[in-house]
């Protein structure tokens, strides 16, 4: 595969920062940014919403002819657009991550969202955080990182995410989704959840945020001279 700018992947579990990462990042190089994650999220809203059995290829491939990821408004984030209306801010609920994480196992699926994504890679690059963006998706980006980190501290940080959506949430509940969450993407057969060979680890625990933004902007310029 070919790629007409340079692409840098986050990849990482659950609530490992590579989220908040990348849009720093994005910002910082003036680069497009995608979410893989809100992809399948967005399958897992719509799925629901018209009734759509996810293990029907047809009507899978149906639905998503009606979505497209664009960028609004002059920002570079790109977002997800359905029958012309922006349904981005409904899909970081619970439910739909947990239905999420059961959509990407399917193969199908997969094979649909693989060259929606490769149409994201435009002038003048493009940051690709999720699961699998340095393995599977873009193995010939430029720059692989791979966040991680302890688990009770992810936890802490999806349960105050929730509270500022309102949702009605306890910690022990969200530590066990995220556990189980965990070893589901680790352990599935189709694209599991770990570093590619040739990433850069972060151990995000003790997030700083401005020394690991600078660490990677550092690996960045190295990636160009090499």
């Amino acid at each position: 595969m070919t790629f007409n700018a340079p692409v840098i992947t986050i990849d990482g579990l659950s609530s490992s920062g590579k989220s908040t990462i990348s849009v720093l990042l994005a910002e910082e190089l003036g680069w497009h940014l995608l979410d893989s994650g809100m992809l399948y999220r967005s399958l897992a809203y719509l799925t629901e919403l018209e009734s759509v059995d996810v293990n029907s290829e047809e009507k899978i491939h149906r639905l998503m002819n009606n979505f497209k990821l664009s960028t609004i408004n002059e920002s570079n984030i790109y977002r997800v657009i359905y029958k012309n209306k922006d349904i981005t801010d409904y899909l970081n609920t619970e439910s739909v991550g947990i239905n999420a994480s059961i959509i990407a196992k399917i193969q199908f699926v997969r094979d649909l969202l693989l060259p929606i994504q490769h149409s994201c890679i435009k002038e003048p690059g493009l940051i690709a955080n999720g699961r699998d963006m340095g393995t599977i998706v873009f193995p010939k980006a430029i720059l692989k990182i791979f966040f991680t980190a302890d688990i009770e501290i992810r936890a802490q940080r999806r349960y105050e995410e929730l509270l500022k959506l309102g949702e009605d949430v306890d910690f022990s509940s969200v530590l066990s989704l995220l556990k189980a969450r965990d070893e589901a993407d680790k352990n599935r057969n189709i694209s599991p959840v770990k570093p590619a060979h040739d990433a850069q680890i972060v151990d995000s625990s003790k997030l700083n945020i401005a020394s690991v933004l600078d660490k990677i902007l550092e690996l960045y310029t190295i990636s160009r001279v090499k």
